[in-house]
């Protein structure tokens, strides 16, 4: 078989310039310290890799969102905890005012507290936050959730909750509706109301009263009509009359299942109604009670409707002190079941950059071993080379 000199060349050129190009992957190898500079060096782990980096975005989204929805958790106990400090203290000034020892003037100067906590609490209900947007607004977060008009305190916003993904399959509200935090409180004792009629005439004083048979209270509407000032008609919502009983100043009233007192003289023909308990917001209940606080009492009858008031509101303020705290602590649960997702998302993303670092990062140890073992190569090919180019009969001529 008969090789040219031309053959031989090219062989030996075609040898120096493969081991040149491996030597050179593997020095960029070394220097980016990734295995893979192109989908071709490895098909399979290339496509993995792809998938995992695909999954590694995600999961660092749903990290991203799990901040943002923490920073308004946090935000949103932040407004209701102060709150819960607000109606505390209206608490405090309600059951101040109920002492018969303040006058018409000192229960004006409580009014006036009254109202700028009311004030205070109202401007709760409408923070914003770092974006300027209303937190309490549901999906209507551009516009003051709250304001006053002639008929009471209006709510502007919606129902909307906004959800942020924060797993492959869970998604989590971050806040709650202002018609939910601040509105749709129950009033009375959460069960039912018991107020006194504006006419009467005596000096009863009814309690808040209780559910004492849980069983026999049917929600139903029933009226206490004092028939003289030492008995009295239990009357249901259509008139008639269901029971009767002599009143003793301070005794239980057993009605429907419920359980109510009454102090002081009623006069016949005064009135107390048992109502189921309804929805009210805390701002109607502050500004109700700062109104009848003002007015200025100056008989014994007069003072006693306006201790059934102040009755009234201070049962009503513990009905939101309740509702205040049970938001509280589902803020709470929600921030602890994020947390845990939290951990979730970072274990995950952990055990993707492992993975991802199985298939894309340099060995160290084994590219240098072989970065060596090509370099030998190339310098052997380089030599052979030289070597050949000297063959040729003319240097024997």
């Amino acid at each position: 078989m008969r090789i040219s000199s031309s053959q031989m060349y090219s062989n030996s050129l075609t040898s120096m310039l493969n081991q040149q190009a491996k030597l050179a992957t593997t020095q960029q190898q070394l220097s980016t310290g990734q295995r893979l500079l192109t989908p071709s060096d490895d098909p399979v782990g290339a496509v993995r890799s792809l998938e995992l980096n695909r999954a590694q975005d995600q999961t660092t989204q749903y990290l991203r969102n799990a901040d943002l929805l923490d920073s308004r958790l946090r935000l949103e106990e932040g407004v209701v905890d102060s709150s819960i400090d607000v109606v505390q203290r209206i608490r405090e000034l309600t059951i101040q005012a109920n002492n018969d020892s303040q006058g018409n003037e000192s229960r004006l100067s409580i009014a006036s507290e009254l109202r700028q906590q009311l004030e205070n609490l109202v401007s709760y209900a409408n923070t914003k936050d770092s974006s300027g947007h209303f937190i309490f607004a549901g999906y209507q977060e551009d516009v003051a959730p709250f304001s006053k008009t002639t008929n009471g305190y209006t709510y502007n916003g919606d129902d909307g909750r906004r959800e942020l993904q924060i797993g492959p399959s869970r998604r989590m509200a971050d806040g709650d509706p202002g018609s939910e935090v601040f509105m749709g409180m129950l009033n009375g004792n959460g069960k039912f109301i018991a107020s006194a009629a504006s006419a009467n005439a005596g000096t009863g004083i009814i309690s808040a009263g209780s559910v004492a048979d849980v069983q026999a209270f049917n929600h139903d509407n029933v009226t206490i009509r004092f028939s003289s000032t030492s008995q009295y008609d239990i009357v249901d919502d259509g008139g008639a009359i269901i029971d009767s009983g002599d009143y003793l100043s301070g005794g239980d009233i057993l009605v429907g299942g419920m359980a109510v007192s009454i102090k002081g003289n009623p006069a016949a023909g005064d009135e107390f109604a048992l109502a189921p308990s309804g929805r009210q917001d805390i701002f109607s209940m502050v500004e109700a009670l700062a109104q009848s606080l003002e007015t200025p009492r100056n008989d014994q009858t007069q003072r006693a409707a306006q201790h059934n008031e102040i009755n009234t509101a201070l049962s009503g303020f513990d009905r939101a002190l309740d509702h205040l705290i049970q938001i509280q602590s589902n803020i709470g649960s929600r921030m602890e079941s994020l947390q845990r997702q939290v951990d979730i998302n970072d274990g995950a993303s952990l055990q993707i950059s492992e993975n991802l670092s199985m298939i894309n990062d340099l060995d160290y140890a084994e590219a240098i071993s072989r970065f060596s073992q090509q370099q030998t190569a190339l310098q052997a090919a380089q030599q052979a080379f030289a070597k050949t180019q000297g063959l040729s009969l003319f240097n024997y001529i």
